[in-house]
């Protein structure tokens, strides 16, 4: 029998593989909704099957409770947008209202992802309705494991004043939301990263972040949740940008930026949870109308680079690292306070460098009449208080006071009085904190490290965090790193670099492949009728029918790759 020539074989298996990938998409559907009720949006979804679009039409709807997509589907309405001018003409309108309200709250829509399946979410209006108490999971949540999610040219209206979060990633999500317009007047978020079981679906890397923590950066990779060529405006009295926890990937690229625009993350900090992991920022126009931080990171890995700024010239404090655990104990969480002595942290060898009973104080002062110090030869080391080990950072001393500091929020510190025993030791490395990476998978609750079995130091990576090529534009003035509250131990040339390009970093390809759309599909398009529950179990014609349909569906292909399917003119690139 003769040989197959290694190549015609290959060609072959690659044809194969376009024929039956345009065999999917010939079998489609387009399901209308009978009416944007919720009832009937959801008797279409569940009339269809993966790789179905669901169009949702032209009106203004009041949903009580979520909708829930579950189907690898595109859920299309019929509002457009322009994310450059940061206007939308809003036709598909859902608005908010009291009766959503549970504890925790009601999202409008959930995106319960699964591995291997697409979804799609475009053309949507959210609207803040009659709503007058707040709701704190978010509108949108796209939660799950899927490597292909798409929020597209949506508008989230200033009005929408009672949902301090606009979407929320709730997994290990790769994909992108683009052309979207966010307008805020209340302190909110466009976006929420959480990405709690990353990268392990099944649960196995547990639910705080942990999993993330323990894995590879990969900047420059598809293995993040991209946020790219979208307005946002924060209007007189709010806020919006970004915000991370439980071991967040993301990144913010090519968007408009209007007002308090901030993208930033949590730490490691108020609870059994691990802050954000890694971010990339990079070519994003912002327009500033007050000195406010435009950047604030308190854990992971970070790069920004290529973001220009008008208007009101950013401050020293523009961009800052951070650590929080290195002023306050945060009683929630099991990590306690980075004290110098913890075990989670890395120490000074030196150990217990100073103690004594304090002989008065305050909030901000510990006093020790018995001593005679060097002026300001503690600071930046730590103060415990041996009762409940809060601790303080000190950030100067005289001969026989320490002048200190904690975070007042969330419980606050410790308050010293005469007789209160305290002891000083130096921090060298806070578990989690910027320019730390990959390290020992931490697991359990309380956490234990998974290579020793007790509460030890993960033996994170060193991966700095650069910036470079950030401009405020009238004065051609470079925006560097500054390390913030807590960030003493945080050296440049060895935590982070300013205007220093990170080494072997290329951004991941632009726009992002999710984008760029799909050729027009072969399909049909029904109506949902509210029966139409009996439509889910329909098998579709496996490809391989009859010779004349296969020439009619390759025809069709061949005639739609550049043309938009009908209804999506509006919401397309």
């Amino acid at each position: 029998m003769p040989r197959k020539n290694p190549k015609s074989l290959r060609s072959s298996l690659a044809l194969s593989a376009l024929f039956f990938a345009a065999s999917g998409a010939a079998q489609a559907t387009m399901i209308n909704a009978r009416s944007l009720s919720l009832t009937d949006v959801s008797n279409a979804i569940a009339s269809a099957a993966d790789g179905d679009t669901v169009i949702l039409p032209a009106g203004t709807a009041v949903w009580h409770s979520t909708l829930t997509v579950a189907k690898g589907i595109t859920l299309q309405g019929q509002t457009s947008t322009d994310s450059t001018n940061g206007t939308a003409v809003d036709n598909t309108i859902i608005q908010d209202s009291d009766a959503r309200r549970k504890p925790g709250g009601y999202p409008f829509i959930s995106v319960q992802s699964q591995p291997g399946k697409s979804y799609r979410i475009t053309g949507l209006t959210f609207d803040g309705g009659s709503a007058t108490t707040t709701n704190y999971n978010g509108a949108v949540q796209l939660a799950g494991s899927s490597h292909s999610v798409r929020l597209d040219h949506c508008s989230f209206r200033a009005s929408f004043t009672k949902e301090p979060m606009y979407v929320g990633i709730l997994g290990p999500i790769w994909g992108v939301a683009d052309h979207n317009v966010f307008k805020s007047q209340v302190p909110s978020s466009a976006f929420h990263f959480y990405m709690a079981n990353w990268p392990n679906p099944d649960g196995t890397a547990g639910v705080n972040g942990d999993g993330s923590f323990a894995t590879p950066t990969n900047f420059g990779s598809r293995e993040f949740f991209f946020v790219e060529d979208n307005y946002l405006e924060a209007l007189p009295g709010g806020t919006t940008g970004t915000d991370d926890l439980r071991g967040g990937r993301w990144v913010f690229r090519h968007n408009h930026c209007y007002g308090n625009v901030q993208v930033q993350g949590h730490g490691t900090e108020d609870g059994r949870w691990r802050g954000g992991r890694a971010r990339e920022i990079y070519n994003n126009d912002f327009h500033r109308n007050a000195n406010y931080p435009f950047c604030g990171v308190r854990s992971g890995v970070t790069v920004v680079h290529n973001n220009t700024f008008d208007g009101v010239q950013p401050g020293p404090y523009c961009f800052q690292l951070q650590a929080y655990r290195s002023f306050f104990k945060w009683p929630a969480s099991p990590f306690a306070g980075a004290t110098g002595d913890n075990r989670w942290d890395v120490n000074d060898p030196h150990g217990l460098y100073e103690s004594g009973t304090a002989t008065g104080g305050g909030q901000s002062q510990i006093v020790d009449r018995s001593k005679n110090w060097t002026t300001n030869q503690w600071a930046g080391f730590t103060a415990k208080f041996t009762g409940d080990n809060q601790v303080a950072l000190i950030r100067s001393n005289t001969s026989n006071t320490l002048n200190v500091y904690y975070y007042t929020d969330s419980g606050g510190g410790h308050v010293w009085h005469a007789g209160d025993g305290y002891q000083i030791h130096k921090l060298s490395i806070a578990l989690d904190q910027p320019g730390r990476g990959q390290g020992d998978l931490i697991v359990g609750d309380p956490p234990v490290n998974s290579r020793t079995g007790t509460a030890a130091w993960p033996n994170q990576a060193l991966e700095p965090t650069y910036s470079w090529n950030n401009v405020y534009k009238p004065g051609n003035t470079q925006i560097n790193i500054t390390v913030g509250t807590g960030g003493f131990m945080l050296v440049e040339g060895r935590d982070y670099y300013n205007n220093t390009p990170m080494p072997g970093y290329t951004p991941y390809t632009y726009p992002h492949p999710l984008t760029k759309g799909l050729p027009a599909p072969e399909q049909t398009t029904r109506n949902a009728t509210a029966d139409s529950q009996h439509d889910a179990h329909k098998k579709r014609r496996p490809w391989g029918g009859k010779e004349p349909e296969r020439k009619q569906a390759k025809k069709a292909k061949e005639n739609q790759t550049n043309k938009m399917p009908e209804g999506q003119e509006n919401v397309e690139n």
